[in-house]
């Protein structure tokens, strides 16, 4: 057991784990992100095909989950400049 934590803990050192890190928190939250808003963006379109007066309202609804892709995006290059020599 023990052999098989030191093997894994040379394989996936600081920069290898920090670069998988970096790539899923990207990744993960750009799939979210497109995920939500194409729940919110059929809903807020049939809503607004109804009523018209909350087209105004429906840019802001579509715009609030692409906070969520920037906010990986920020963990990820955090994550690169940990990496040495980036």
């Amino acid at each position: 057991m023990a052999d098989a934590t030191t093997a894994v803990g040379a394989f996936l050192g600081s920069e290898a784990g920090a670069a998988i890190g970096a790539g899923l928190a990207i990744g993960l939250s750009a799939l979210a992100a497109g995920w939500s808003q194409g729940a919110i963006g059929s809903a807020a379109m049939g809503a607004a095909a109804e009523r018209p007066e909350i087209e105004k309202n429906v840019l802001i609804y579509l715009v609030l989950p692409e906070i969520l892709a920037l906010l990986g995006f920020a963990v990820a290059f955090l994550l690169v400049g940990k990496i040495g020599g980036a």
